[in-house]
């Protein structure tokens, strides 16, 4: 590697853990871990013999050392740390989805810019070898055009329940599904043309988030049709029944000459797709990978190249116009042209 780069972690949640332990996987330093919950950002350091803590992500920016700032933070913080960190020099990685609006993303946009930094969002499960597997059956023909892609997300409430807050984290339209558009983006070769949904609140009268004011759309389906001809579909919810053992149906892809089915954007363990062509089933084990690692080190080395992260502004852009839009067709009831 030609340069270990000096990072700074802003949040110490489930997501502030992956980026500190992946940093450090891609073989880089990570110099301090900032949270407002100082002892849970305490406790995420000591387990990786981070030297620095803070409470205020203000203080990690001063440091002078820093070269990267990594954001694990709440939707609604996104922008304000992304552009005092671009004002300051940093390099930005941040998760998804990128902001609350568009205006947001813009005004990042332009920080970042001004700044002549780079900056990567984190769409880690499109790097999944099961995205890729698929990809390449596609571009050789294997299922035929056009094709069907379906994919569900089906949770209880979420524990995290700032999530489900329409004015925070907007529910799972625009936190989660990101990454399935961009999945069929991906597969697919092609742009998204238009977009119908329906759906409503499910979790509406559940104890766990009778605090949030004004509830996010947590259940529904969507339907994107594409330039190519092919559709993605998508049946989600947060809003199942507590404890229930309902789960998930894995992705499946399927055309007129076969298909496939699995997670294929899973990660952390092996992913398993069954691959059905004509009347034969072949079922294909690929290993587990660390694509938090992965995203980092392509990170990395975009810095040390001075040439555009993997996936930026543009892809950011493109996957929070499509969640904003699915919100819009549900309010509205009405197709949305993209």
């Amino acid at each position: 590697m030609a340069n270990r780069y000096r990072v700074a972690v802003i949040g110490a949640g489930d997501m502030g853990g992956n980026h500190v332990r992946g940093w450090i996987a891609a073989g880089h330093h990570v110099v301090s871990v900032t949270d407002t919950d100082f002892p849970r950002a305490q406790t995420l350091a000591n387990r990786y013999h981070v030297p620095n803590v803070y409470d205020d992500y203000r203080a990690a920016l001063e440091d002078p050392s820093v070269e990267i700032v990594s954001v694990c933070l709440p939707l609604a913080f996104h922008a304000r740390v992304t552009i005092d960190a671009a004002h300051r020099g940093k390099h930005v990685f941040c998760e998804k989805p990128l902001a609350r609006s568009l205006e947001d993303g813009r005004r990042m946009e332009e920080a970042v810019q001004r700044a002549g930094v780079k900056f990567g969002i984190g769409f880690q499960r499109n790097l999944a070898q099961g995205v890729e597997r698929v990809k390449q059956w596609v571009a050789e023909g294997t299922f035929g055009r056009p094709l069907v892609f379906s994919s569900d997300l089906l949770q209880e409430v979420r524990p995290k329940v700032s999530m489900h807050d329409r004015n925070g984290n907007k529910g799972p339209f625009v936190d989660a599904c990101c990454h399935y558009f961009y999945m069929w983006n991906t597969v697919f070769q092609s742009k998204p043309k238009r977009l119908f949904a329906s759906g409503g609140i499910l979790g509406k009268g559940r104890p766990e988030i009778a605090r949030i004011p004004e509830l996010a759309i947590d259940t529904g389906v969507v339907t994107v049709e594409y330039e190519s001809g092919d559709i993605g579909t998508m049946t989600v919810s947060w809003g199942l029944a507590k404890h229930t053992r309902l789960r998930s149906r894995p992705d499946r892809i399927f055309g007129p000459c076969g298909g496939a089915e699995g997670m294929f954007n899973h990660f952390g363990s092996d992913i398993h797709i069954d691959l059905f062509i004509g009347d034969t089933k072949e079922s294909l084990v690929l290993g587990k990978e660390d694509l938090f690692e992965k995203q980092f080190r392509l990170f990395a080395d975009a810095i040390t190249d001075n040439r555009p992260a993997p996936n930026g502004f543009e892809a950011g852009k493109q996957m929070l116009a499509m969640s904003l839009a699915v919100l819009e067709s549900i309010e509205m009831g009405k197709v949305i042209d993209l």
